[in-house]
């Protein structure tokens, strides 16, 4: 079992998870950026399994609530098979034996992504088990970002008066969206594809929240494909809407472009700040990790553009 040996935590872990019968663990070797550790293992019976180990009680709670929230919507996530409440905690989950989504499968993705935002929406179950990120938390994150950030010596100064521009709005921001199921961290190495189907997994950071930073991950990944993206999201948000019995629609769908576009640059905002956090444990070295901070920003430095022109309108 190729666990660190460096303290007691680690030995009383590799007993417990022998107890539950798992054998040949080996930490994952793909070339991602990750807070969490996680190993591959099998069961017994041959059976594959991931195990996630958590900082804390309340992310591994996030985790499996929205895990059973999700596949009740519908969405396909894998299967929990044990869990445990410890001074390391742990979940132990099914693997799912797919490929990172490309390009040909967002819309995949969009369609799973509208469904979950309109059936969350004023879901008061949700904000009693998973946080609640409110525009003035938003706000609150979106300086001390913004101050992480400052200490990227890659990124110019020029940038800083982009944001600017972005918190005024969000300030002003008078929409009822805002309590939704958000994923906040929608990116592609969050789920895979197999069969056709796609799979979702990693819901530590979700959040009852403002759900277009959920399409910001999206345009992230894919920032030449925008247009395309905000494009078939919006028919499909109008299309679930239409289909669901939520009254005042139009107060939902009105200037929806817009917003889209304050989530993109929140999340982009967001994810700059945590590749820029020296403090951060990653599994790449902090200067690759600074200047893709740097290359995220410039990549959906237009969508900023976007908010600029309409920096004289009300939300």
């Amino acid at each position: 079992m190729k666990l660190s040996n460096n303290n007691t935590n680690n030995l009383n872990l590799k007993l417990r998870l022998e107890d539950q019968g798992l054998k040949e663990i080996k930490p994952i070797t793909k070339k991602i950026i990750h807070r969490n550790i996680i190993y591959f293992g099998k069961l017994k019976n041959g059976k594959e399994v991931v195990v996630k180990l958590f900082k804390n009680l309340k992310s591994m709670k996030n985790e499996i609530f929205c895990n059973k929230y999700l596949r009740a919507n519908g969405l396909l996530v894998p299967y929990i098979i044990n869990y445990c409440y410890s001074r390391t905690p742990y979940i132990i989950m099914d693997k799912i034996k797919g490929t990172e989504p490309s390009a040909e499968d967002i819309q995949s993705r969009i369609i799973d992504l509208a469904k979950v935002h309109v059936v969350s929406l004023n879901d008061t179950n949700l904000s009693r088990n998973i946080p609640v990120l409110t525009k003035e938390k938003r706000i609150k994150n979106l300086m001390k970002n913004i101050k992480t950030l400052k200490s990227n010596s890659f990124i110019p100064n020029s940038i800083y008066a982009k944001f600017d521009v972005l918190i005024k709005h969000i300030k002003n921001e008078k929409t009822q969206w805002g309590r939704c199921f958000c994923f906040n961290d929608f990116f592609i190495n969050n789920s895979f594809i197999f069969m056709k189907k796609t799979y979702y997994f990693d819901f530590e950071k979700s959040m009852v929240s403002f759900p277009f930073i959920d399409v910001g991950c999206i345009v992230i990944n894919y920032p030449k494909k925008y247009d395309k993206i905000k494009s078939f999201y919006t028919r499909k948000i109008i299309a679930h809407f239409k289909a669901s019995k939520i009254k005042n629609i139009e107060g939902y769908i009105s200037r929806l472009n817009f917003l889209i576009d304050i989530g993109i640059c929140e999340k982009v905002i967001d994810d700059a700040a945590f590749l820029s956090n020296d403090s951060i444990r990653k599994s790449k070295s902090n200067i690759f990790c600074k200047k893709l901070a740097l290359k995220r920003l410039k990549s959906v430095s237009f969508v900023f553009n976007n908010l600029g022109k309409d920096s004289n309108t009300k939300c």
